[in-house]
């Protein structure tokens, strides 16, 4: 037998060379072969013929319990939560149990169902919409509030907006909250949050600015620099619309209760630089939300966007997630990241759904469950403090809505299994990827020697990231396409992760 280095036995090294021809033919083989398919996109398709379900025994039914104490953390509020008429304890316990609540709206019918909510443990949260030209239409007469166009002006398919500084009306919605919420407390409710989706003027309106300059009052009691160009006028419209909430909301509950927590829907923390984006597109204006104490970013899978598409990207299952996690990535972290620099005791509360069909076109395709999910872990990762599902009732798609909820307890499940950190900790990485981007994402969470990290590899394989948790302090994580999330500890000079 030769020694180490010496000449390979004849027979040894035909076998070698064998073996080499194989994959030498192989590794040819592999080169010519076409590319490997890429997935489908997923689409939401409607079920024809179906009927109304009951969404909340689906829901119970088809949702665990979590498996991690949730602690002090908000349980999440679903836009449809079934009835509003009180239900017995249990009912309640069995939501709390899967981190959900039943969120009541701002009226005295409610407070029955309030006092069970607060026996059984739960916050007591109060989420109600409005729009149009509500509450400024409280004021009663439509000369008392509504626009007084020109004669020979018409305003198109919208609806005639109200003035802007027709203030009235919301005078009298304030009123209404101070009483409502007296009552709540006379009953000995404590009322914990008022999340509320208030979209009438002079927030909504995309013929707003030609309206108003077709006001005969509006031109009377406006500077004429608001109504120089649509620019100055959204500017100006945005502003107000934050201060007549804080001033009309906000302050009058905490009048009442002083620990409220008060936001209200798409009202996020602008600054220029960093201005926060629509699903259009459109920047949010700068502005700061007063006397609230929290923003409400928006994380849909909204249709909408899909104007936004280029021609040029494949329709496949990584190209669409990747376009559609960007959206939902993008206010929520624009907004962290404005808060932590400017208003750092400010929270946030997210309205989250994997598909809002605003356009109901059924060839747009949907962002798909898997990467949802994973979307999702790197929100609770960027200094989000709850919740909230938009699980609307669409009849034909009661499975894929009911699907909402259960991806994002499932997430909120995992994701508590870090409660401490994301309770005390500050978020490491607030940037978005692209649209299209093929880098790794990760977000995280550090407090002290300690923090959690989620990385994740668009596209199949793996990559190495290579990042400095604490000054000075290097490490690479692996991240794969299916996600990997790290707890890191810092022992003297060496972090250690698991």
């Amino acid at each position: 037998m030769s020694g180490r280095g010496g000449p390979l036995p004849r027979k040894m090294e035909g076998q070698l060379k064998k073996k080499l021809g194989i994959a030498l033919a192989l590794g040819f083989l592999a080169a010519l072969a076409p590319p490997a398919r890429a997935e489908a996109p997923e689409y939401a398709v409607k079920v024809e013929g179906e009927k109304a379900r009951d969404m909340m025994a689906d829901i119970l039914r088809r949702v665990p319990p979590l498996k991690h104490e949730r602690g002090s953390r908000w349980p999440m509020i679903l836009w449809d939560g079934g009835t509003f008429e009180p239900q017995p304890p249990d009912y309640y316990g069995q939501l709390l149990a899967r981190g959900l609540t039943q969120h009541i709206q701002l009226t005295t019918n409610m407070i029955p169902t309030a006092l069970l909510l607060q026996q059984a443990g739960s916050p007591v949260i109060m989420m109600q919409g409005g729009g149009g030209p509500w509450p400024a239409q409280l004021a009663g007469d439509a000369k008392r509030w509504r626009h007084q166009l020109e004669e020979g002006f018409k305003p198109g398919d919208s609806y005639v907006h109200a003035c802007l500084l027709a203030l009235e009306g919301w005078a009298i919605q304030a009123d209404n909250v101070r009483r409502i919420l007296r009552a709540y407390r006379d009953a000995g409710v404590t009322v914990d949050g008022v999340w509320m989706d208030w979209e009438g003027d002079p927030y909504s309106g995309w013929d707003a600015y030609e309206q108003a300059t077709h006001c005969t009052r509006c031109k009377a009691e406006l500077p004429p620099e608001v109504l120089a160009g649509p620019e100055a006028f959204g500017a100006y419209r945005w502003k107000l619309y934050l201060d007549l909430i804080a001033a009309y909301l906000a302050a009058p509950v905490k009048e009442i209760f002083p620990k409220c927590e008060i936001t209200n829907w798409m009202i996020v923390l602008s600054v220029p630089g960093r201005q926060p984006q629509h699903w259009n597109d459109r920047l949010i204006r700068p502005g700061l939300p007063g006397a609230l104490t929290g923003c409400n970013p928006v994380a849909y899978g909204n249709t909408v966007y899909w104007k936004q598409w280029k021609s040029e990207w494949p329709v496949d299952r990584e190209h669409v997630d990747r376009f559609y996690a960007h959206l939902l990535l993008r206010q929520v972290s624009d907004d962290a990241a404005n808060r932590a620099a400017w208003a750092p005791w400010l929270k946030s509360y997210p309205w989250v759904i994997r598909w809002c069909p605003d356009d109901e076109d059924p060839k747009i395709p949907v962002l798909s469950r898997a990467c949802y999910r994973e979307v999702l872990r790197h929100l609770w990762l960027r200094d989000v403090d709850g919740m909230q599902i938009f699980n609307a009732r669409r009849i034909g798609f009661h499975d894929l809505v009911t699907a909402e909820v259960e991806d994002a307890v499932a997430v909120y499940d995992e994701m508590l299994a870090y409660r401490d950190l994301l309770d005390a900790g500050t978020a490491m990485n607030l940037q978005v990827p692209g649209p299209q981007d093929e880098a790794v994402w990760w977000s995280g969470v550090r407090a002290g020697n300690r923090a959690v990290v989620r990385v994740f590899k668009p596209g199949k394989g793996k990559e190495e990231l290579a990042l400095e948790p604490w000054p000075g302090k290097k490490i690479e994580l692996t991240a794969t396409d299916k996600g990997c999330t790290y707890l890191l500890t810092l022992e003297g000079e060496e972090i250690h992760k698991r």
